[in-house]
């Protein structure tokens, strides 16, 4: 092959390179643009002023790295009277679906981290949920909650698909989440 045109191959696959590359980067940043703006991503988001989500420990947590995946998220507080049952019921759940493209956020409604910490140690089994602390109560207040506790199932866009206010049974969140995880492998 003559040296031009082994230059002009050179050339084309490099453009071709480029082209396909700028498109993954295009069709990448557009979906995480729609989850960003979904239900889930301004349910989860805190903006620059915001009081940040933190982990039990105190490290910085940022929730809406979960988007694009089946979300479980559900408020919670010490002072509520089936909360504690509600997590043990939820870390269940994130055990069952471990192996799953899902996760089980729990966030606690504004209470100091101390009060929070107290009341998970007089539980049992939370070790399938992300535990999160939320100091501005910013997550029930983008819910418009009214009850306690609130459950969100999310779909992988960022959809509420289920929202339920008060107690759950296992059987209704592993249903809810089971659905949800089952819609997004046909959507694929």
């Amino acid at each position: 092959m003559e040296r031009s045109s082994k230059i002009t191959l050179a050339v084309i696959m490099g453009i071709i390179l480029v082209m396909g590359a700028y498109a993954y980067y295009v069709t990448k940043l557009g979906s995480q643009s729609a989850l960003n703006t979904s239900e889930a991503g301004t349910a989860l988001r805190t903006e620059q002023g915001e009081s940040a989500y933190t982990d039990i420990a105190g490290n910085p947590v940022a929730i809406d790295e979960h988007l694009g995946k089946v979300l479980v998220v559900h408020s919670w507080a010490s002072w509520c009277p089936t909360c504690g049952t509600q997590l043990v019921k939820l870390a269940q759940l994130g055990e069952a679906f471990a192996t799953e493209d899902m996760k089980v956020l729990a966030v606690n409604r504004a209470e100091p981290k101390s009060t929070a910490t107290a009341f998970l140690a007089s539980i049992d089994a939370v070790n399938g949920l992300q535990l999160v602390l939320d100091p501005g109560d910013k997550f029930y207040k983008s819910i418009n909650g009214y009850a306690m506790p609130e459950t969100l199932f999310y779909d992988t866009k960022g959809n509420v698909v289920f929202h339920k206010r008060g107690e759950m049974t296992y059987e209704e969140m592993e249903t809810q989440t089971q659905s949800i995880i089952d819609e997004a492998a046909t959507d694929r």
